[in-house]
């Protein structure tokens, strides 16, 4: 089974799911150190990508077979359309508040009748995909990033919930907008994130968060996540480096 169908498999069933995170590196080569990831997400949203460069990375996850979700700028229908069309898997769609945003998502990731993409773009169908294949089959993860998003997912899912693939918290900007910024375990975040989760299991969505460190991850497993958007690019290189500074350190230090 491709990685594909494996992610599309572990997103129903609400299996763990690992994804990397592309911010600052535009080489292709460096994508090759997410090989044991079930997707990747690249981050045209915070991080340094125009089409120029996403195109590079976009043919390089298509080339090992890794999906590629890209979070896009903003709920709009071209910035959303052209990035299925330069080979996204998958869009992660930042700030999500209204059934309305869905829409524009389902409608620029789908043909017609679902939706009203149009067909072009080098990337847009798989190797062996066909036109009717198409359909439906590109993941969608909304990110909740406010109280007025939280308040809306019921209604999201009851509207488009057979092409919602899973919900993503945005722990920095949801804090932002509680009035408790960068303070991810604060009472107030603590509390939305429990009711985030219940819904999401409520309705047997898969659903996740931005973990930065371990402490995170055994916070977000223990409320019931399955989605792990680990780290980013930077702090991936750096904790590697770190690892080799200490193992050297140690193997100096037994001289």
């Amino acid at each position: 089974m491709n990685k594909y169908d494996v992610l599309k498999e572990k997103l129903i069933t609400r299996q763990p799911i690992f994804m990397g995170n592309m911010m600052l590196n535009t080489s292709p080569l460096m994508l090759t150190a997410f090989e044991n990831a079930d997707c990747i997400l690249l981050d045209k949203e915070h991080g340094v990508y125009g089409t120029e460069e996403l195109i590079p990375l976009t043919l390089q996850c298509r080339a090992m077979g890794l999906p590629a979700i890209v979070r896009v700028e903003d709920t709009q229908y071209h910035l959303i359309a052209k990035a299925i069309d330069l080979g996204a898997d998958g869009i992660m769609l930042p700030r999500t508040e209204s059934v309305e945003q869905i829409k524009t998502a389902v409608e620029a990731m789908n043909f017609a009748p679902v939706g009203r993409t149009g067909f072009g773009g080098w990337g847009l169908l798989r190797k062996g995909e066909t036109f009717t294949d198409f359909n439906g089959r590109r993941f969608l993860l909304p990110q909740i990033e406010s109280h007025k998003g939280l308040c809306a997912m019921e209604d999201m899912l009851t509207a488009y919930g057979e092409y919602i693939s899973g919900f993503i918290i945005g722990p920095n900007d949801y804090s932002i907008t509680m009035g408790v910024p960068l303070e991810h375990d604060a009472t107030a975040m603590l509390d939305e994130y429990r009711r985030f989760y219940e819904i999401c299991d409520r309705h047997q969505v898969s659903c996740g968060v931005f973990d930065p460190d371990r402490a995170h991850i055994e916070r977000d497993v223990r409320f019931g996540a399955n989605i792990f958007w680990l780290s980013d690019d930077l702090s991936c290189m750096k904790a590697g480096f770190d690892s080799f500074i200490s193992i050297t350190k140690d193997v100096l230090a037994k001289r």
